[in-house]
């Protein structure tokens, strides 16, 4: 006969569970004391809830199941002082039930070893079982491993419904945090309970199909903004200006991105790398979305870490002349009086060579209007051919599909032995290659475009342009090398900074600067 416990503890967890079990926590804790009355147990000094606790995923934390362990582990001297739950031994545990404690063998091993020579009794309302006993633990384990079982299956037939269900018939998953321009109130409601406080509220059920027009319309206007020419900061400014995110947060870069290229905003629904056809309408096409995705890759690429807000125009623009570094920030280069911004001067990280900010951006700034302005400049932009760039949009869409479509036959004969799983590989291979090939080529058409745009500008709109969209500019056109030597003096020399055209290809391409170009 198992010995009784000096000082025994109680467990109790809620989750919804996959066997059904929904027992309140505190209906849990009625039951086994009841149960620790009738087997001649003291009265339980401590009582260890973990409400709305998941015990089969190992990734989610039980508060109350970890500190319980420290009370049982007599070598550990882990104890916590200030914590009245935790600073103190057990020898018996309680629970309603063995899937409440454990549903995962990883947890059951951790509690064996705790209680590996301390006897410790483990009971609940269907029986009892000493965690030191060969046998009991024979069973426990297989216990755990059933539960593990039932809960993987579960969770395999849950995927598999939520599958077809797409398949068939394109809808959305039910809850979640409500996607932005989606989730029209359907006039019904239902109680949400916090898991942390356990506090009950009503909440209204959305129906996630449906569009709200007004933020609809405003992820159209910026989608096709950026597509045209609209900065990146710009496009946030104008989402900040008119909303704010669906969880009342301020739009970043990396939240507007995620929102424009993902499925949904082309009526569309992914699951396992294909798309289907959704219930619900497209806020912009396939062909824009892809076109996006693209425009998104490039500016990756040209500034991976873009940090804060533009504020000065040539940043990031300009070479050194004496070390040949591109890293450039600016410096008050005198104090300004009272009220006034004071001087600055672009300043190299490395040599510390130095140039006044606003002469300097005077400057490039009147070539660059100059070139705009010129015929020239007109011929050799409207010279540069797009060979079919405005079908490459939709030519990416169709490369997917043909992509998707591969991947189910490749998966469909993977167990035909005549397939050469290395021959499968390079199909696919081959069409992420072509993918990003014509990626690359749609970015460029928004780079033509930005240029076209500004041909003919004049320096009152060239300012009224937000700086980032002027760097843009300048950046395409121009290498700018500040030159080596002294130069003192009022104003400001136009032979201490050498400007080098780009050709318009190279630069439309994102290639380096072309050798042969000259300085204009």
């Amino acid at each position: 006969m198992l010995q009784i416990p000096k000082r025994p503890c109680l467990y109790t967890r809620l989750s919804y569970a996959p066997d059904g079990s929904l027992e309140k926590c505190e209906h849990q804790e009625d039951r086994g004391r009841e149960a620790g009355a009738r087997l001649g147990w003291p009265e339980f000094c401590c009582v260890y809830v973990d409400n709305s606790r998941s015990a089969w995923q190992r990734n989610r934390r039980r508060p109350d199941w970890d500190r319980m362990l420290l009370t049982l582990d007599t070598d550990s001297g882990k104890l916590i002082p200030a914590d009245p739950k935790a600073n103190h031994h057990h020898d018996g545990i309680m629970t309603y039930h063995g899937d409440r404690l454990i549903r995962q063998p990883f947890d059951l091993e951790l509690l064996l070893n705790i209680a590996d020579t301390r006897h410790i009794p483990l009971a609940s309302v269907s029986g009892v079982r000493d965690l030191s006993s060969p046998d009991d633990r024979f069973v426990l384990r297989i216990e755990a491993a059933q539960a593990c079982r039932e809960v993987d299956n579960l969770s395999r037939r849950r995927i598999e419904g939520y599958t077809r269900q797409v398949i068939r018939h394109g809808e959305p998953q039910n809850g979640g945090q409500r996607p932005f321009g989606f989730g029209v109130p359907t006039g019904r409601t239902k109680i949400r309970k916090d898991p942390e406080t356990g506090e009950e509220h009503t909440v209204e059920i959305l129906d996630f199909s449906k569009p709200r027009t007004d933020e609809t319309k405003l992820l159209a206007t910026v989608a096709r903004r950026l597509l045209v020419d609209h900065s990146v900061n710009g496009a946030l400014r104008r989402l900040n200006e008119a909303s704010t995110t669906t969880a009342g947060g301020t739009w970043t870069s990396r939240v507007m991105w995620s929102l424009l290229t993902a499925p949904r905003i082309s009526g569309r629904i992914e699951r396992d790398g294909v798309l289907y056809k959704a219930s619900w309408d497209e806020v912009i096409t396939e062909e824009e979305r892809q076109a996006l995705i693209a425009l998104r890759e490039r500016k990756r690429e040209e500034r991976p870490n873009p940090g804060p807000a533009r504020k000065y125009l040539l940043v990031g623009g300009l070479t050194c002349g004496r070390c040949q570094s591109d890293s450039w920030r600016t410096k008050p280069v005198r104090k300004a009086p009272e009220g006034q911004q004071p001087k600055r001067a672009y300043d190299c990280s490395q040599c510390h060579l130095s140039r006044s900010q606003e002469h300097l951006d005077a400057y490039v700034s009147g070539r660059v209007l100059r070139l705009l302005n010129s015929p020239r400049f007109l011929r050799e932009l409207h010279a540069v051919t797009e060979d079919g760039k405005p079908d490459i949009a939709a030519d990416i869409a169709a490369l997917e599909l043909r992509k998707a479509q591969t991947r189910n036959q490749l998966e469909q004969l993977a167990d035909n032995p005549d397939v050469d799983p290395a021959l499968a590989m390079l199909s696919l291979a081959s069409f992420d290659r072509k993918i990003k090939e014509l990626r690359s080529q749609l970015a460029t058409t928004a780079r033509h475009r930005q240029l076209s745009r500004m041909v003919g500008i004049s320096r009152k709109m060239w300012e009224a342009e937000p700086i980032d969209v002027r760097h843009q500019v300048v950046t395409a056109v121009f290498d700018i090398t500040v030159k080596a030597g002294e130069w003192r003096g009022p104003g400001f020399n136009p032979d201490s900074v050498a400007l080098h055209r780009k050709s318009l290809k190279a630069s439309l391409d994102g290639a380096a600067t072309d050798p042969g170009a000259v300085r204009q």
